[in-house]
């Protein structure tokens, strides 16, 4: 296996940050848009390079993402995708290969529903579940050096089923802190989990700010794929 290091923005992603929900029946929304600078694994058939933020803007060709929550009553519902198109090269370890060349497309969609268990004055606990989407065209080329070029890559989607929790604590009136966590590995040979934690902070009338950690894995084994992502995670959020 080669272990190669180089740097990359691992994408934009939402934080599955909870509004303040509804009462009434009324129907409360969030907008939000998110930084995710992450350190990023990539393993592609035994082929496996090490991302960092550091050199983004030279290995970014495009990223995108988006949040939306809608919530009323004791119910809680949160969309977020995340796509990115990375391209770069760097060099391998000795002489057997010149360098590696990589292209990865990939988008991370989640869909989740969550039931508040528990609303006291200064906390809410919610669980729930729903479903990680997850789309990559990944292709790693190793260039000839003493040997001959060889080249791996992964064209594939699937989805899986998650379950969730979230938190959320108010610190003050103008701020709290959110963390939330999901699991998925009800599939053979696949399984997928994320942790974020928020410090959230309120600076103007439906405006709300975000800086905190996020950790993300996806692994399919039948596919020999496997990313890992963390690292800090920036965002605003309009409430309206």
């Amino acid at each position: 296996m080669y272990h190669i290091k180089t740097g990359t923005l691992a994408g934009l992603l939402a934080l599955s940050a909870g509004p303040v929900v509804a009462q009434g029946g009324a129907w409360t929304y969030e907008g939000s848009f998110y930084l995710f600078a992450a350190e990023t694994t990539l393993n592609v058939g035994g082929i496996e390079g090490e991302l960092s933020f550091s050199d983004a803007l030279d290995n970014l060709e495009f990223a995108g993402m988006g949040a939306f929550t809608a919530s009323n009553g004791q119910w809680t519902f949160i969309a977020d995708l995340m796509y990115f198109n990375l391209g770069f090269e760097n060099s391998t370890p000795g002489d057997a290969f010149s360098r590696l060349d990589t292209s990865s497309k990939t988008t991370v969609f989640n869909a989740l529903a969550l039931y508040k268990m528990r609303d006291a004055s200064s906390y809410s606990f919610h669980l729930g579940g729903g479903f990680r989407y997850f789309n990559t065209d990944t292709t790693l080329r190793l260039r000839p050096g003493t040997q001959p070029g060889t080249t791996v890559g992964d064209d594939n989607s699937w989805t899986d089923p998650i379950v969730a929790a979230m938190g959320r604590f108010e610190l003050s009136d103008t701020w709290s802190t959110t963390i939330s966590a999901d699991y998925g590995n009800f599939v053979n040979d696949r399984e997928t989990y994320q942790f974020t934690v928020t410090f959230d902070y309120e600076f103007a009338e439906n405006w709300t700010a975000r800086a905190g950690y996020r950790y993300l894995n996806v692994d399919n084994d039948d596919d020999d794929f496997r990313l890992e992502q963390s690292g800090p995670v920036l965002g605003v959020s309009y409430r309206f």
